[in-house]
């Protein structure tokens, strides 16, 4: 009876191919796993007051995840490996080059998995085109990565990994054909249907009609529970995929949530003052604005525009931060204009850069200061100021082709670059770059320069970046186990060159008759369990001019984001403007209008209005938090104030939608 079971049971077991393939995809999904566990123990902290069943249905999540991308590199082996010219439980040769590119194939998917670990306590999210969208800059990709991470000691995990992952599957394979049997084509036949059947659907990810997407791993309401349940690599080439997708415009319908027309009437609403007069009202935002007195007096102030990289409000004493790292910031802001809600509308400083100079939000997708294709449905503030006579300078202590600084506001009017090439080789800090202090001096003197004819000057600055490098050991005033001391350390030396600069200007010719405008380029993530932290775009906002403007401290607490700066400082000016901006002038909002910021960070979509945050998951789903009550984000209120939800959706999707279209499709305005 055994020897006619054992005969019945060889006589329908798999193909020695079908256990080969079967036994790579099992330790494949094994190590997988062991990356998504070192994720988590690497983070943690952030897995804090989550239930652990919870964090086990992420891993469970994760697995069908891991089993798409596994399944994609799978399908066309295991096809190649039944041709009868290859045929791998035949022919040795064959097996040894199957392996091969198995192994080829896999390695960078191990190394990607260790990216993604320190890429998402970096940015906040799992790896995506983002990640990529610097390849054009690889030295200095190279450089950050191992100026600010444990690069070695990840490439020594790798190569250990990689190897004992190789042993296993060279071991493994031995065994498996080293069983000498004979099997029916029949059987090989029905096992190759079977098998390749179900490689396509782990490829889908799911038995439905639509395959997996990214919004199956948004199963709680714990953010980084849903965050540990994705692959690192299924995003990068999902993110990449629809961002292909969208240069070609064939994405447009993602993001196309009512009639256009509707939506352009919405925003228009959203963005105009009752004095405004748009000029095309049936295809733009491009409008007549007017100052709010009746003088129609021109003031031809200078305007000096300075982006401080990376500061998060958190840590601007002004605006409450503890540690206090700004104490010149502090001191500018007791005779300036304070905004205390003001926010970034991305993550990048090419996306700040657009919003803050265009006035114009954040996009998904590449930078627009990348592409070359893309339509602009804005007036920079630099050419709306041209055309009253002002000259413009940019100066930058970085490499100004880099996110092609130069080349896209060269193309929207500002005329003169300062770089590092410009400055002595001696003065650079690492590969970044020059410092800030002695940008802001040579800031200082090119101003100086324009002999009291008006201005507009852009200053960039770059110390507060990693690797964090310091001019002097004096500013460190943090030491190494306290948590982000080397971002803490740079953003004190960022404040004392800022203070600096405004000690030299003070005695300038320049200065009595200029508006300066302090504001971040972008946030920074810090520790979270939501996957999009307001406080992450919340950063520092000062507008200053004390002789024009008045000496009293005067704190702004409307919603603002950096597409509001270009019409605010146009207002200032005082002059009838024809723009295109996608903000207000904040300062001339009536007491109570809330303001509106749009932040955007990949597929997700945040909307502050009043006390209210909305996160749209574009595809998937939506919460709504108070933070004033609640600003760790911790009681999702979508279901009990839905009237909320629908009215700050509506105007959300209205204009994300419009800025997607527009510049898909633009018509330029008549003035």
């Amino acid at each position: 009876m055994n020897k006619r079971f054992r005969t019945i049971l060889n006589s329908i077991s798999p193909p020695r191919t079908v256990l080969f393939f079967a036994a790579v995809f099992v330790i494949t999904t094994i190590f997988l796993t062991l990356f998504r566990l070192g994720f988590l123990l690497k983070h943690l902290n952030l897995a804090t007051g989550i239930p652990l069943f919870t964090l086990l249905h992420s891993f469970f999540i994760g697995v069908r995840f891991d089993m798409v991308v596994l399944s994609y590199i799978l399908i066309p082996l295991f096809i190649l490996s039944h041709l009868p010219l290859i045929s791998i439980d035949r022919l040795k040769p064959s097996r040894i080059i199957i392996e091969t590119v198995l192994l080829v194939c896999l390695c960078p998917i191990f190394f990607l998995s260790l990216v993604d670990i320190e890429y998402y306590g970096e940015f906040g999210t799992r790896l995506s085109h983002w990640a990529l969208e610097y390849s054009d800059q690889l030295g200095m990709v190279w450089y950050s990565m191992w100026s600010g991470f444990p690069v070695t000691f990840y490439l020594l995990l790798w190569g250990i990994l990689t190897f004992v992952f190789a042993f296993l599957v060279i071991k493994m394979s031995g065994r498996i054909f080293g069983q000498k049997r004979k099997e029916k084509i029949v059987l090989r036949f029905t096992y190759f249907i079977l098998i390749l059947a179900l490689l396509f659907l782990g490829a889908r990810g799911r038995w439905q009609l639509a395959p997996i997407d990214w919004g199956l791993a948004y199963f709680s309401p714990h953010g980084f529970a849903n965050q540990l349940a994705l692959n690192g690599t299924y995003t990068l080439g999902k993110s990449y995929w629809e961002n292909f997708r969208q240069k070609r415009g064939e994405s447009l319908e993602r993001f196309h949530f009512f009639p256009s027309p509707e939506a352009l009437s919405s925003v228009q609403e959203l963005l105009t003052h009752p004095t405004d007069k748009l000029s095309d009202s049936l295809h733009s935002l491009a409008r007549w604005s007017y100052p709010k007195s009746e003088s129609k007096e021109t003031r031809d102030y200078n305007v000096v525009i300075i982006l401080l990289e990376s500061w998060l409000a958190r840590y601007v004493g002004a605006l409450g931060g503890k540690p206090d790292v700004t104490p010149n910031f502090d001191s500018l802001a007791q005779k300036g204009i304070l905004f205390d809600r003001f926010f970034a509308t991305g993550t990048r400083t090419n996306r700040g850069m657009v919003s803050i100079l265009c006035s114009f939000p954040s996009q998904p997708g590449r930078s627009i200061m990348k592409q070359f294709s893309a339509n602009h449905p804005f007036i920079s503030i630099a050419d709306i100021l041209k055309k009253r006579g002002y000259q413009s300078i940019l100066i930058y202590g970085g490499d100004l082709q880099f996110d092609n600084m130069e080349g896209f506001l060269r193309s929207q009017g500002i005329e003169k670059f300062i770089g590092e090439k410009d400055f002595p080789s001696e003065t650079g800090l690492g590969k970044w770059g020059v410092p800030d202090h002695i940008v802001f001096k040579r800031a200082n003197q090119e101003f100086d320069k324009f002999d009291h004819k008006p201005f507009l000057g852009v200053i960039v600055t770059l110390s507060n970046h990693e690797p964090f490098l310091l001019p002097s050991s004096d500013f460190k005033i943090f030491p190494e186990d306290v948590p982000h001391s080397g971002y803490l350390n740079t953003f004190y030396y960022s404040d004392w060159a800022l203070g600096e600069f405004f000690h030299q200007a003070e005695k300038q010719s320049y200065f009595k008759n200029t508006v300066f405008v302090l504001v971040g380029d972008h946030g920074k993530f810090m520790e979270s369990q939501s996957d999009l932290p307001w406080d992450r775009f919340h950063i520092a906002c000062l507008i200053y001019a004390p002789e024009l403007l008045g000496s009293s401290p005067r704190r702004i607490s409307t919603v603002a984001s950096q597409t509001d700066l270009v019409p605010t400082i146009l207002g200032i000016l005082g002059e009838p403007v024809f723009h295109q901006s996608w903000g207000r002038d904040i300062l001339s909002l009536p007491p109570e209008d809330n303001g509106f910021a749009m932040m955007l960070d990949g597929n997700l979509i945040g909307w502050m209005e009043g006390p209210y945050f909305l996160i749209e998951r574009i595809g998937v789903n939506y919460s709504l938090y108070d933070i004033h009550q609640d600003p760790f984000q911790k009681h999702d209120l979508s279901s009990e104030l839905y009237d909320v939800v629908r009215k700050l959706q509506t105007t959300e999707r209205s204009y994300l939608q419009l800025s997607i279209e527009m510049m898909a499709k633009q018509r330029m305005p008549a003035q």
